[in-house]
């Protein structure tokens, strides 16, 4: 399916001392703030690479005509032919940790808020977390009407089936997998796409949309920095963090996924036991909705959003 993308920008600015890919529909970031009256921010999963949200953002916009603005995490994009480089990763890896990318999404936010808009805050996955650790800002809190939590890691993720493989599986050979990225960036461009290509469509990923943010998650300083995140998230994301969802209890909804392997059914059960008040929903969307079915959760949202008017 041929996706007509709209008024997209997208460029690096420096964030928290790291230059991030900003992708914005309708409204760029610097763009006559005073004039926004409600705005949509998009804090992605992991590994937050804007491209993958391209679609999903495209069709929020549409939908709404409200200025949707994306933000990869830190080091999760790279800038081509840049003069500014990342900071090394082994002398400021705490840039690219879980408390250095909610601080990076808290920098950006504090800065270009515009002053009198309404925000609707998405997080996706990992962005979940992220999205409740920012409204613990009372300055960022005050302009959010709405925060959407899409297939929320916010608990015990190391204890999920997803979880445990990447623990038991991966953690040992991330060594293995960072030097397989490298040798896919050395190999000759039609065989590169040719595996890449054969990959994608085991694993049902849709081709034509999404093999150039497959590549760009492959470039070994990106893996790098991704897998170094979800092993933080696997050690730091341990018992859900009720009091910021009890004190928002009006600003926040959730959206499970029957079969997620991150945030499994059990946790919808779970919070909805502990926090009788609190909105979540359950479909049968999977957490990877990015791939297929952007549309059918970019529609859903709308209507939360639209509801709330």
């Amino acid at each position: 399916m041929l996706i007509l993308i709209v008024s997209m920008n997208e460029a690096f600015v420096e964030v928290n001392g790291v230059r991030t890919k900003i992708a914005t529909w309708g409204r760029w970031i610097e763009e006559s703030p005073a004039t926004i009256k409600e705005l949509i921010i998009l804090i992605p999963g992991n590994p937050g690479v804007v491209g993958f949200y391209k679609q999903f953002a495209n069709s929020l916009y549409e939908k709404t005509d409200i200025p949707v603005w994306c933000l990869s995490h830190a080091g999760h994009n790279l800038a081509e032919n840049s003069i500014t480089k990342l900071p090394n990763f082994t002398e400021h890896r705490n840039l690219y940790g879980l408390k250095g990318q909610v601080k990076h999404k808290v920098d950006f936010l504090e800065k270009y808020l515009p002053h009198d808009a309404k925000v609707y805050l998405i997080g996706h996955s990992i962005g979940s977390y992220m999205a409740l650790e920012v409204l613990n800002y009372p300055g960022i809190n005050s302009k959010i009407i709405k925060t959407y939590l899409l297939f929320p890691t916010i608990e015990r993720m190391a204890v999920t089936k997803n979880g445990k493989f990447l623990n038991t599986f991966v953690r040992p050979l991330v060594w293995l997998l960072l030097f397989c990225s490298w040798i896919f960036t050395v190999l000759p461009n039609f065989l590169a796409n040719f595996l890449l290509y054969i990959y994608m469509i085991i694993s049902n990923v849709p081709c034509q949309s999404q093999m150039g943010n497959i590549k760009e998650l492959l470039k070994p300083g990106v893996l790098r920095r991704v897998f170094f995140l979800a092993f933080e998230e696997m050690d730091q994301v341990l018992e859900r963090n009720d009091k910021i969802l009890h004190d928002n209890i009006d600003k926040v909804k959730l959206y499970y996924g029957k079969t997620d392997g991150w945030a499994p059914e059990e946790f919808y059960g779970k919070i909805k036991q502990d926090l009788p008040n609190v909105d979540a929903e359950l479909t049968n969307i999977c957490h990877t909705f990015v791939f297929n079915h952007s549309v059918d959760v970019a529609a859903t949202v709308c209507k939360w959003i639209k509801s709330t008017k």
